[in-house]
Order: C-alpha cells, then sequence, then structure tokens
C-alpha cells in the first residue's frame, strides 16, 4: 500500500508539473508583442434588461459573432495552444505571409480601438432588429501586462408585443387570399416582436401568392408600416393632460410596449403582379447539354401525361420522370409544384443538378412555358469500410464491407445495392502461444451478402390515390443471409428476405412499412461444450434454437435538423414490430382441419424506442440520447429469436463493457458459462448517454479536424420473465437503481476533410450492477497504476462515426 501511495504521489507531481507549465506558457503569449501594443486577450458581454428575456442565452451568443475583432484561439478558456506556436518558431513565421501559415499556428491579435465602434453598432442594430428598439451599448476597456480585456454593456431596455396585425392590399382577390391565410402567419397578437418575423412574412406571402399563379409576384411587392403608439391612452383628444399621464402610466408598469403591424401590397411599377399564369407547355431534357438542344430535331422524344421528353440518349424511363414531375400543362402556375418538382427529381438520385426555367409564352396570353434541364450523374458507385473495435487490451475485432450501387437500373431510376461484407473478432490470452501477436487467436468469424432494389413508386395492389400526391411512399425489396461463425462453439445462419414502403410525409417526418418480411434462422453446428452450456439454461436454450420469423413493421422518424438549421435540433423514433399473428391463424386453421398441418414459428411483439436532442453552442455541442426497447414473447415462443434480442456495450453504447458482455439485470456469469462465449441479451433495453463535443485543434493545414468528447453512458439489458439461469437478471422497477449500469470516458474524433471520422473512444465503468455493495459504485476500486485492474476496466473503442 505505501508504495501504490508514492506511485500516486508521483504521478500526481507530473501531472501538475505539466499543468503548470501550460500555465507558464500562456503567461508568456505576450514576449513578442511591440511596446505600446496589447495583446487582445478577452472579449466579455454584459446583457441587462429591466424585464425577463426569454431567449437570453441566444441573443448573447448572437452578440459575441457580432464582435468585429476577435480574440486568438484558446483551448480549454485559457491555454493559447495556436498562439503559442507561433511564438516557438516565431523567427520563422513572423517573416510569412498571413495566407502561407498553416492553419495549426496563429499570430498574436493586436488590440485595435477602431474596431469597437463598429462592433457596438453592430450590437444595437443586431438588438433593434429583435425588437429592443431602444438599447443602449457601451464599452470599456482596461489594459493590463500587454493584455487587452474589452467589456460591452448591453442593456436591452423593453422590446415590443404584437398588438394587431392588418393587411392592406389594393387587389379584391389578393386581400381575399391573405385573409383566408392569416392563421398561417407568424404575426400573432402578443407575441414579442423582431424584424426577423417580418422578413419570414414577406417571404411566406410570396410564396403563397405564386402558390395561387401569381408568378411575377415577388418579395418586393410586401412592404411593412410598424406603429409603436399604443392608441389606447390617448382616447381623450380633449384633454392632453389626462393623455401625457396615462401614457407615463403605461411606462411605469409591468405590460411591454405593443406595436401595430400593417402589411401593404403593392404592383410597384408592374401590373402583371397580380395576373394570374397558367402553363402551356411542359419540356424536360433528361440528359441536357447545352442551348442548341432546344432546337434539335434529331433528338429522341416521348410524350407522358402531355408532357415532351427529349433525349439524346433514351436511358431512363420517361415513365419514371413524369410521376416524379408536378407542373403539368394546363394547369395554373404553382410554386409549390415548382418545389415539390425538384425535390422528388432529386430524390430519384440520378441527376447531378435540376433547373427549371420559364418563359412567357407569346402565343398564349398569362401562360408559361415550361422547361426542365437534367444533368445526369454516373449510373454505377463503389464504395468499401472498414472498421476496428477493441472492447479491451485484449479483445480486438475488425470489419471489411463492400457495396455496389446502380443507381437507375433496368432504366427505371431503380437503386440496386449489393453488400459483402466480413469480420473477425481476436481473442487475446496471455497463456496461449508465445510472444504478443501469437498470444491473439481467432474466436469470430462473420459475413454476409446482402442486396435491396429500391424502387422509387409504389407497387402495390392498392391504389396510389390512398397517399397524397407528393408523398407516393418507394417500394423496396431487400434479401441477404448473413453468418455468425464462433469457432469452437456455434454457427449461426440468417437469411431473410422483407417488402418495404418508405415515405416522408413531411420534411421532418417519414415512415417506413413493412407488411411482411421473414428470418430463417439456423443453427448447423453446435460444439459438445455448448450444448452443454445450453442444457444448464432454458433462455439460451431458447433463444439460440432453430427459428422460423414472419412479421411486419411500422418506424416512425422526426428529425428536425433541417428545419433547426442545424442548432437545438431533435431526433424521435418510434418502431412497432410483431411476428407470429398471421401463421398462428393459419395454425388455427390447419389444427381445426383435424391437425392436417403445423407450423413452428417465432411470436413475439417489440416497441422500440430512440430520442435524441443536441444542444448547439458557438463552439461545441451537447448531445444527448434515451433509448432502448421492450420485446415481449409469447404463444409457441418462451424467448425472442437471438437476432431480435437486445445487447448493450461496444462503441456504440455503453462505452465501458465490451459488447454483449453486460446484463441482464444484476446477473453475474456463471461459472460453467464463459462470458466470451454466451452473448449477454435481454428483452427489455434502456439506455441513456450524454456527450459533450469540442474542437482541439487543426492538423495537417486543416485537412484533418482534431475534436474532443466527454461522455457518460448508462442503462442495462433486462429478461422479461424470471429465469434461474439469471439471478436478478429480470425487469423489476424495485431494483431499477441497482440495475443501471454507468461508465464515464473520453474520447478524440479525427474529421477527415469533412467526409470521415475516425473516433477513439477509452472507457471505464463507475457502476457496476452486479456489484451490492455502495450500490454498485467502485469509484474506491479505481487503481490506474495497477495492471490487472487497468486489463479488466480500461475498455478502448475505434470506430468510424459518431455513436449517435
Amino acid at each position: 500500500m505505501p508504495d501504490r501511495r508514492i506511485q500516486h504521489i508521483k504521478r500526481f507531481s507530473l501531472i501538475l508539473t505539466a499543468f503548470v507549465l501550460l500555465i507558464a506558457a500562456s503567461c508568456n503569449i505576450t514576449k513578442h508583442i511591440p511596446d505600446g501594443k496589447a495583446l487582445l486577450r478577452k472579449n466579455t458581454i454584459i446583457l441587462k434588461s429591466d424585464k425577463v428575456i426569454n431567449n437570453r442565452g441566444e441573443i448573447k451568443d448572437n452578440l459575441n459573432k457580432l464582435i468585429v475583432q476577435k480574440t486568438n484561439t484558446y483551448s480549454s478558456g485559457f491555454i493559447p495552444f495556436k498562439l503559442w506556436l507561433y511564438n516557438r518558431r516565431y523567427s520563422k513565421y513572423s517573416i510569412k505571409a498571413d495566407s502561407s501559415l498553416p492553419k495549426s499556428v496563429e499570430r498574436p491579435i493586436l488590440f485595435d480601438t477602431s474596431y469597437i465602434a463598429r462592433s457596438v453598432q453592430n450590437m444595437k442594430s443586431y438588438m433593434f432588429n429583435q425588437g429592443y428598439f431602444y438599447a443602449q451599448v457601451n464599452d470599456t476597456f482596461i489594459i493590463r501586462d500587454k493584455k487587452a480585456y474589452v467589456t460591452y454593456h448591453v442593456n436591452a431596455g423593453v422590446n415590443y408585443l404584437i398588438n394587431k396585425v392588418s393587411y392592406d392590399a389594393d387587389d379584391s382577390n389578393v386581400t381575399a387570399i391573405l385573409k383566408d391565410d392569416a392563421d398561417e402567419s407568424g404575426l400573432k397578437k402578443n407575441k414579442e416582436f423582431t424584424y426577423g418575423m417580418l422578413e419570414e412574412e414577406r417571404g411566406r406571402i410570396t410564396a403563397l401568392l405564386r402558390d395561387y399563379g401569381y408568378y411575377r409576384f415577388s418579395q418586393e411587392n410586401v412592404t411593412f408600416k410598424l406603429d409603436t403608439v399604443n392608441k389606447t391612452y390617448f382616447k381623450d383628444v380633449e384633454s392632453p393632460f389626462e393623455n401625457a399621464i396615462n401614457f407615463i402610466a403605461q411606462q411605469k408598469s409591468n405590460k411591454k410596449p405593443t406595436v401595430d403591424i400593417s402589411v401593404i401590397i403593392r404592383p410597384t411599377d408592374d401590373p402583371a403582379v397580380y395576373v394570374k399564369y397558367g402553363i402551356a407547355r411542359v419540356r424536360v431534357y433528361p440528359d441536357f447539354q447545352a442551348q442548341s438542344d432546344y432546337r434539335d430535331s434529331t433528338m429522341i422524344k416521348k410524350v407522358r401525361d402531355s408532357v415532351l421528353f427529349k433525349y439524346h440518349k433514351y436511358y431512363v424511363n420517361a415513365g419514371v420522370l413524369a410521376d416524379h414531375i408536378y407542373l403539368n400543362p394546363g394547369q395554373i402556375y404553382s410554386q409549390d409544384d415548382y418545389d415539390k418538382t425538384i425535390v422528388k427529381l432529386n430524390e430519384l438520385g440520378i441527376f447531378q443538378y435540376i433547373r427549371i426555367n420559364f418563359r412567357e409564352d407569346t402565343a398564349n396570353h398569362n401562360m408559361l412555358d415550361c422547361n426542365i434541364l437534367l444533368n445526369r450523374t454516373k449510373k454505377h458507385d463503389f464504395s468499401t469500410n472498414y472498421e476496428i473495435s477493441s472492447g479491451s487490451t485484449y479483445t480486438l475485432g475488425n470489419s471489411l464491407s463492400f457495396n455496389y450501387r446502380d443507381r437507375n437500373f433496368a432504366k427505371g431510376a431503380n437503386l440496386l445495392t449489393i453488400g459483402v461484407n466480413g469480420g473477425v473478432e481476436l481473442q487475446y490470452n496471455d497463456n496461449y502461444g508465445t510472444g504478443f501477436f501469437n498470444h491473439f487467436y481467432v474466436l469470430t468469424n462473420y459475413y454476409g451478402l446482402n442486396a435491396s432494389l429500391d424502387f422509387p413508386k409504389f407497387i402495390a395492389p392498392l391504389p396510389n390515390s390512398i397517399f397524397d400526391n407528393g408523398n407516393l411512399p418507394h417500394t423496396i425489396l431487400g434479401g441477404g443471409t448473413n453468418v455468425i461463425d464462433r469457432l469452437d462453439y456455434f454457427t449461426l445462419i440468417n437469411t431473410s428476405a422483407n417488402f418495404t414502403y418508405s415515405w416522408r410525409a413531411t420534411p421532418t417526418q417519414t415512415w417506413t412499412l413493412s407488411p411482411a418480411f421473414i428470418n430463417i434462422i439456423r443453427v448447423p453446428y453446435e460444439s459438445d461444450s455448448f450444448k452443454q452450456a445450453l442444457s444448464n439454461n432454458d433462455y439460451l436454450k431458447n433463444s439460440y434454437k432453430q427459428n422460423f420469423i414472419e412479421g411486419e413493421n411500422i418506424t416512425y422518424t422526426y428529425n428536425d435538423i433541417d428545419k433547426k438549421h442545424g442548432a437545438n435540433y431533435s431526433f424521435l423514433k418510434l418502431g412497432i414490430e410483431e411476428a407470429g399473428g398471421l401463421l398462428g391463424l393459419i395454425n388455427d386453421v390447419g389444427a381445426s382441419l383435424n391437425d392436417l398441418y403445423s407450423i413452428k414459428y417465432a411470436q413475439y411483439t417489440k416497441l422500440d424506442f430512440d430520442a435524441r436532442h443536441y444542444f448547439t453552442f458557438p463552439h461545441s455541442v451537447a448531445a444527448f440520447r434515451f433509448y432502448g426497447g421492450v420485446g415481449v414473447p409469447y404463444g409457441q415462443s418462451d424467448a425472442l429469436p437471438y437476432i431480435k434480442q437486445y445487447y448493450v456495450g461496444g462503441p456504440y453504447s455503453l462505452r465501458g463493457w465490451r459488447i454483449r458482455t453486460l446484463g441482464p439485470g444484476s446477473s453475474v456469469p456463471a461459472n460453467t458459462v464463459d462470458i466470451n462465449t454466451i452473448d449477454r441479451t435481454g428483452d427489455i433495453k434502456l439506455e441513456m448517454n450524454g456527450e459533450y463535443r469540442f474542437p482541439i485543434a487543426p492538423l495537417f493545414a486543416g485537412a484533418i479536424k482534431m475534436n474532443g468528447a466527454l461522455f457518460a453512458d448508462a442503462g442495462n439489458i433486462w429478461l422479461e420473465k424470471k429465469d434461474t439461469s439469471f439471478v436478478g437478471g429480470e425487469f423489476r422497477l424495485s431494483t431499477l437503481g441497482q440495475d443501471i449500469a454507468v461508465d464515464v470516458g473520453a474520447g478524440l474524433r479525427f474529421d477527415v476533410a469533412s467526409f470521415l471520422t475516425l473516433r477513439l473512444d477509452v472507457a471505464m465503468p463507475v457502476k457496476k450492477p452486479y456489484i451490492h455493495t455502495e450500490s454498485g459504485w467502485v469509484w474506491d476500486q479505481i487503481a490506474f497504476d495497477d495492471p490487472s485492474w487497468r486489463a479488466n476496466n480500461i475498455i478502448f473503442n475505434i470506430s468510424i462515426g459518431y455513436p449517435f
């Protein structure tokens, strides 16, 4: 024990020394600052208001962005790593032009007072646009030890509430449209006013009227008049003294002032603004090359639904394109149809760019000729993906996959995908072989072949009319075979097929419906030791048995990342799956026919969920996830099939445990079952994750961005029914606190040219559910200097992409 304490003291001394050296380096950053100059060390914003500011954090962040002169980059808030690198090689970098400096270094930012006035004006303009019409911004600065500290004092004052909104248009038809759609306006009574609302309203009105055929209408035809004087306090024109008292009383009250908004619609200098346009002709050029295509009589011509298609080469079926075009001859022009056409043609995935041009038809008054210009993308695509994962210092896994895609299979814009994947999981054992590399041996092989065919149309005996015209589902057929070969134990083969519909209901909501899927699970090989392990455990015996699964599922997904423009966005996924219901009915028929036949199959119902929220800050992101599911076997099934069971651990789950080695509940591995032989799975799963992500430094002139993360994971799996082989493995609310496992860790993410993210995470468990002292918390057992503790508790994961 004394030796361990001495080692701890030595390690702490080294860490403290390194920390002191970093502080010293940060304190010496002004050594190349000329006399009479100062390094801009810090900008501070102090935001005040007499009233509550609902979005204080957002306003303060935006004010920070408006400061013209920024400071150098400070890692962790106080270490100027890039400036420190610059000072280390000052003689080399000081003579270089700014454009030739590597992105890993920064020159010192010299304080310049001329930027302050511009920053103050930016802040005043921003506050005005946010509805704080009388905001005041004052600045102060101090210089100490050649370092400048600037403070901006922002007194927001009071912002305005919307009182009344009126529409003033000099065309009765336009007035009627605006009034009918007024409920969709963002300008609502008692809502806090910002100038951004006016821009949104201008865009909404323009899109609305263009959707009604007013093709020449533009945002320039919409203006606003604001009245910030509340007339209710000036009722008595005969008594100006009383009016003044009322106004002062209103200012002293806790009520916010109000603004009346008049929306004015005028045609400016174009009388055709109030003219509705129709579509005369539609021409589509699927492989457009140049303007000469308009007059080229040698091109291949096809007509579908009165739309003319002109090809150089007939490479995609005209009928498929016609189903994704919503601009048709004889219809009134609609902005919504225009937008929908671009979106749907893009979804086909066979075009590099899409352009739609309109020209006023000279022969037909108030009619438009529409030309849709498309440029084809490459038909074939190949990709590879390689992943490495490490559950601990003695386990290594890696996988490799090849994928081929044909974006225009059979000339129908059908997406054919074929994927081949394989991998090896290695186990490390000091007693196996000689030499470090010989200590590794193969534990598991896994490989598979999968294919899918995505049709951009609804294939079913049902009519398309049951769906909205703009949201017709894709139809997807898929199938494949995957093999798990756990050497010396068992071989499991899963052959699958599915029939699926997928469609986007709104820009934020999508649905996936599989009216039929099939899994055939075979276990052609079981070793004697594996059979012995199963014979002692009914749950495992039922999990690994051969099975036939037929069922259906539906999944709903909500994702508002595009709507929120990547700021504070959410993700929600809900899924329901049922298997065995149809086969149960068929079996009942067989039983009614004097037991003519009987089918063995799996029966269960599953509910899955995945909820995430992302808080975005100027230079970091806090991400949170809560997900899991519940599966209930019934009828012929005593347990969920192996491929449908839940597990935790690994690089995308609880990172303090190796994959499938935790749970169920507070159970511990039985003496007769090797933890590396039998996967730990369950019928119920709950998991929570939190991760703080932040930038560290660019590498190789910015080609690779190194980011960091601090994270914590919590959760477990459980059995739906009690099983004597897993004591404490069933789900019970009374023991939920004990059953939850917790780990903490840190990681690095290397973003390679915004194309690939390589992730390295290291984590350790801090709460083990199978330890019943201190409710499972093991903080007091942490011993970084103990090799045995590190081998069993420090878990490394190397993977591709973010965990969630």
